[in-house]
């Protein structure tokens, strides 16, 4: 005969947290059962209030009165919390639809995906879920069939981020597959008695350091707490007060086709000056004399303007701020409106990765135009040696997808990119798109037969069926800032520009890195709305 297998959720209570009030919903709960288990100083047991009611669907049939209401049956949400004392801490187990009942910010985060990772066997994992960070947060899930390891589940351990694991469990304690996220979920045969030493190995399993083949995962953690992002919203307010805002930026937290529109404005009134690029000098003029706040932050919207001076497109100003802050030893990012923790140990490798970037020998003309294609359109016709290759797309699938091979091409071998600086998105799509197109032209013969025909006469392959050596080659990154280049990048885009040059350095291209600059007036550059009768 079988054993039934049990399935436990544990979740971990932070410890500033006490009352059983203060962790649980109590109110949408039955009378509290005490019980008394082995090794616990007191479990309770709160039960759902029952609910029975038929599923909403129903009504698209019972509501004509051709079907009777009860023909459907019903369905009872059946839920329950056990919370148990026990080992100086408090656990909670959710069962049914119990999870419910529990408040989000009274428990630990990650403390399932922590006893996981030094629970699990590296080599027999069946599926996670990660979030991106290099240009908008993304989250999905991958997952096997069969037991592989984690890279075999595709995730890139410097460009995204671990959040849920379930693999084979090396702990007998907890059956034979685990899953990680906040809560730990394992099925096994157990009673009430046996719960306890159940918690006792979890609670090992949480305190030990994570073994070496998982250690990235700390590399960068997007804070989730709510009084950790509180405190440093507080200490974002203090960086503020003091003026203290040389790693802070303001820039689009999205891909925008900014060359559609004439500007940004903090409000839509006709009189409002539209900037033509974003920067938080101007949002100090805008509020006056008034302080920058992260309430001003959070209530103020940064407008995208169209040809019309109308609003198309808009985020509160908070979403747009990017700043790199120290809070105790620690280091923290705000990008896109959302905090993460930095591994200090990482950022030094990241750092040390791009000391050795060769700066490119060329000096650029000032960057003093609104839209990056004529920037692009002014260089190639001040020197013969350039071919301006900007906006010729290749078409690599559907009608959106499209790759642009580089901007603009010098000597013939040379593939430019040019960007000026807005955001980390921006300069982390520039970095992966010249990586990819330089990846395609060396590995992909169609993609050079499409390739070839818009190659200047002078420059053309003479059969883009042989494979180009790519030591021949040089791929530049240009980027229009006033900032030093690279060590004052933003760190996202520091992480993408360090695997593109994994990447490219793989694949025997010299890759360069050049800096244009930009002409302070541009900074300065507004635009006004027309007033009605006037051209």
């Amino acid at each position: 005969m079988v054993k039934r297998k049990e399935k436990l959720s544990i979740y971990l209570v932070r410890k500033k947290y006490s009352e059983d009030s203060e962790i649980i919903k109590t109110d949408n709960t039955i009378n509290p059962t005490p019980i008394e288990i082995e090794g616990a100083e007191q479990a309770t047991l709160y039960i759902k209030n029952p609910a029975s009611n038929t599923p909403p669907w129903t009504r698209l049939f019972t509501s004509s009165n051709f079907v009777d209401d009860n023909v459907f049956g019903f369905s009872s949400s059946v839920g329950a919390v056990f919370i148990v004392r026990a080992l100086g801490h408090i656990f909670i187990f959710s069962f049914g639809t119990g999870f419910h009942l529990i408040r989000s910010h009274a428990i630990e985060r990650d403390f399932g995906l922590r006893v996981t990772l030094n629970s699990v066997n590296p080599d027999k994992l069946r599926s996670l879920d990660k979030a991106s960070f290099d240009h908008n947060p993304l989250n999905s899930r991958t997952q096997s069939t069969l037991d592989v390891d984690i890279f075999n589940l595709h995730l890139d351990s410097e460009t995204e981020m671990l959040y849920a694991i379930t693999g084979a469990s090396q702990v007998p304690e907890f059956g034979s597959h685990i899953t990680g996220r906040d809560s730990l979920t394992i099925a096994v045969e157990t009673n009430l008695n046996s719960l306890s030493s159940i918690l006792k190995k979890a609670i090992d399993k949480y305190a030990e350091n994570l073994p070496e083949k998982f250690s990235w995962v700390e590399n960068i953690n997007r804070v989730r707490d709510s009084d950790e992002i509180e405190l440093l919203d507080m200490e974002l307010d203090d960086y503020l007060a003091r003026d203290d805002i040389s790693n802070f930026w303001l820039g689009e937290p999205e891909i925008v086709d900014w060359e559609s529109q004439v500007g940004y404005s903090f409000n839509t009134y006709q009189n409002t000056p539209r900037h033509v690029v974003l920067s938080l000098d101007d949002y100090k003029a805008h509020l006056k004399s008034k302080l920058i706040t992260v309430d001003s932050l959070k209530n103020d919207s940064v407008h995208v303007n169209d040809n019309e001076y109308k609003s198309v497109k808009s985020w509160p100003v908070y979403r747009c701020l990017y700043a790199e802050i120290t809070s105790g030893s620690d280091q923290y990012i705000l990008r896109n409106g959302l905090w993460y923790k930095v591994n200090n140990d990482f950022v030094t490798r990241v750092n040390q990765s791009l000391a050795d970037l060769v700066p490119y020998h060329y000096t650029f003309p000032t960057y003093n135009h609104d839209r990056e294609e004529d920037y692009n359109d002014f260089v190639a016709k001040s020197h013969s040696s350039f071919c301006l290759m900007d906006k010729k797309n290749i078409q690599i699938g559907g009608p959106y997808d499209k790759l642009e091979h580089c901007d603009l091409i010098k000597n013939g071998s040379d593939f430019i990119h040019v960007k000026y600086y807005r955001s980390s998105s921006t300069l982390s799509h520039l970095f992966a798109q010249g990586s990819v197109a330089a990846e395609s032209f060396i590995k992909d013969s169609w993609y050079r037969q499409k390739l070839n025909p818009k190659l200047p006469a002078s420059i053309k392959l003479s059969d883009p069926d042989i494979r180009p050596k790519p030591e021949n080659y040089k791929v530049i990154y240009a980027i229009a800032t006033n900032k030093n280049i690279p060590d004052e990048l933003p760190f996202f885009s520091k992480v993408t520009l360090k695997n593109a040059l994994k990447t490219l350095r793989a694949l025997d291209y010299k890759v360069e890195l050049a800096k244009i600059d930009v002409d302070p007036v541009l900074f300065n550059t507004k635009k006004y709305k027309p007033k009605k009768g006037k051209s």
